[in-house]
């Protein structure tokens, strides 16, 4: 079998594109050496899904259910949108409208890693080389804002981040 990733197994974890989590095979835990590194089981896919919902049920509020659902983001894009996929009644709202406008007010409570690029009226000169700082080239979509007027919650400014992720999640779930 052939190594498709040149990456560590502790760097594929840590990449959410790569990152399968429990569904790395045993070969291909062998492959990229990623024994020790996650529980023993193996889960397929539906069994990381249906522990997902597991554990968003737990959580009473929205907003605490959007946070796990974004860490989930963070780390397994995969299964984030596979589960959202599996029940969008219950996720859309959760992800999008009304709990993204919660999390657009908290955005500094709530804020765990960069989904994308703030380029401000101050940068306009600098455009291309703030560009080339993002560290996928394959980009298929975008979502652009002025952070004005957001989900009627008024000027955001840069709180606006999390509205213009979520929006992009769906696109990319509607793409799929």
């Amino acid at each position: 079998m052939e190594c498709k990733y040149t990456k560590s197994g502790y760097e594929i974890l840590h990449d959410p594109r790569l990152n399968k989590g429990t569904g790395f095979t045993d070969n291909e835990r062998d492959m990229y050496g990623l024994h020790g590194l996650l529980p023993c089981q193996v889960e397929n896919i539906q069994k990381q899904i249906f522990r997902v919902n597991e554990q968003v049920d737990h959580f009473n509020d929205p907003i605490n259910k959007y946070v796990y659902l974004i860490q989930l983001l963070d780390n397994n894009q995969t299964l984030f949108f596979r589960t959202i996929m599996d029940n969008p009644v219950k996720y859309f709202p959760l992800i999008y409208t009304p709990t993204v406008g919660e999390a657009c007010q908290k955005f500094g409570h709530i804020f765990r890693r960069p989904r994308g690029l703030y380029i401000s009226i101050k940068d306009k000169n600098k455009i291309r080389e703030i560009l080339e700082n993002w560290n996928v080239k394959d980009v298929r979509f975008t979502v652009v804002t002025d952070g004005g007027r957001i989900l009627g919650l008024g000027d955001l400014r840069n709180k606006w981040y999390g509205y213009s992720n979520r929006k992009l999640a769906l696109y990319s779930m509607c793409r799929n």
